[in-house]
């Protein structure tokens, strides 16, 4: 029996956590819903049981906070805000996420991953991160900006900023080198979108998240001035690109090596589309295609942890936790729970099949609670029709079968992702249809 004065046992350190942080975390969660990491500064705590998810982002979520290095890379955006400022920014984004809205980007979304698509070559092995990256930045910039082409100043700075962030949660330091090539691509990317924002306020207007705001202004109660304009533009830039084109690229590297799977899916496909290119229509239809990004999101999920600051000096299931501790809910370990997921290192999207009497907080790859992820639908949409274009065009096989990932704000891989296309007519690939 525990009281609120005990302390969540100790598993190890900081220092190596760090070594191995998907390793550590399964094996030190193991048989404890709550750990300790200890830390020089900082003690770290790990939550892996549902019950206390629910406490941390739903029942309780006053007493936490966004993790502080949000604050460093989004500034005023949507992510690292607090509070009321936070709801009021909320509040103007919802509508620029409502289903019908984000359901009318289904043509522009399709027409980016044929473009990719007619990039590949019959055979020809590929890296599918990195194309996968350059789907979704395409259209993270034509949702955000109206920019219908790859910008390379964006590309560079969104790459940095990720640079910076796997560097700090692999070492908890920052090179030198890594750390100005940080500030180098911040300040090109928020120069950029300084130039995008004066040519709107000229009388360039568009149908995107851009204009939305500038359209708020200064006198919504979001307070969107130019810079916190700026820095949800670098918000919704990073997170949602980055964590599109993982999830893209783990689903193909799963769908690859499942043939039943893979064969379930191209038929899905072929049925669903009967020859027209996807888009909106189909999006209900893809029935087998949502259980197969579900499955990959359970098995591989892209943001492999939520983290949390404590605001004050709080229980959680039963210990005591301290004021400013780091808290991380891992989904890469509650998915993987045998307690709720049955042969949980198996790929099988059939388990999403139906009802289901799993805890509701077993599953949460966009979060859960009041700050649940505002791109939710969004993401599903792109990936549904991205995946539809590659599979009606393509299989693929797996050429890199074994990677690391790195334990940042998201799970990247340590490597390129190799697969290799099979066209799926006797036409060359790099042919429109």
């Amino acid at each position: 029996m525990t009281s609120a004065e005990d302390s969540p046992p100790v598993v190890g350190t900081v220092t190596e956590y760090q070594q191995a942080p998907f390793e550590r975390r399964r094996q030190w969660t193991t048989g404890e819903d709550l750990v300790r990491i200890t830390g020089p500064e900082k003690d770290r705590y790990v939550v892996s049981h549902p019950d206390l998810i629910k406490d941390v982002l739903l029942e309780d979520s006053d007493d936490y906070r966004k993790f502080d290095p949000y604050k460093q890379i989004f500034g005023g955006g949507i992510v690292a805000v607090e509070g009321e400022q936070w709801r009021n920014q909320r509040r103007e984004l919802q509508p620029f996420f409502e289903t019908s809205r984000v359901r009318s980007y289904s043509e522009k979304i399709s027409d980016i991953a044929t473009d990719i698509a007619d990039g590949l070559e019959d055979g020809t092995t590929f890296d599918a991160y990195e194309s996968m990256k350059t789907l979704a930045l395409r259209v993270m910039l034509q949702a955000l900006f109206s920019e219908t082409d790859e910008n390379r100043t964006i590309t560079e700075a969104t790459d940095s900023v990720t640079h910076w962030f796997r560097e700090s949660a692999s070492t908890g330091e920052i090179p030198g080198d890594v750390q100005d090539d940080y500030e180098r691509g911040m300040e090109r990317l928020l120069e950029r979108i300084h130039d995008m924002i004066d040519a709107r306020e000229q009388g360039e207007g568009g149908d995107d998240l851009l204009s939305i705001l500038l359209a708020a202004g200064e006198t919504s109660d979001a307070d969107y001035t130019d810079e916190r304009i700026r820095d949800e533009m670098v918000t919704m830039l990073f997170g949602a690109h980055e964590t599109s084109a993982i999830m893209l690229t783990y689903t193909l590297h799963l769908v690859a090596d499942a043939p039943e799977v893979q064969d379930r899916l191209v038929a899905e496909v072929d049925d669903v589309l009967d020859g027209d290119e996807p888009g909106e229509q189909h999006l209900d239809e893809l029935t087998y295609m949502e259980q197969v990004i579900d499955e990959s999101l359970r098995y591989r999920p892209p943001a492999h942890a939520i983290f949390r600051e404590t605001t004050t000096d709080t229980t959680l299931g039963g210990y005591a936790i301290p004021e400013e501790s780091i808290v991380q809910l891992p989904e890469c370990v509650v998915h993987r729970d045998e307690r709720w997921w049955d042969d949980p290192d198996e790929f099988r999207p059939s388990r999403f099949a139906g009802e289901s009497d799993r805890h509701s907080f077993a599953f949460f790859p966009f979060g859960v609670g009041p700050r649940q992820c505002i791109g939710e639908r969004f993401a599903r949409i792109e990936a549904k029709l991205s995946l539809a274009v590659l599979f009606d065009r393509f299989t693929f096989d797996r050429v890199t079968e074994d990677f690391d990932m790195y334990a940042s704000l998201t799970a990247a891989p340590d490597r390129p992702i190799k697969l290799t296309p099979h066209a799926r007519d006797e036409t060359t690939v790099t042919e429109s249809r």
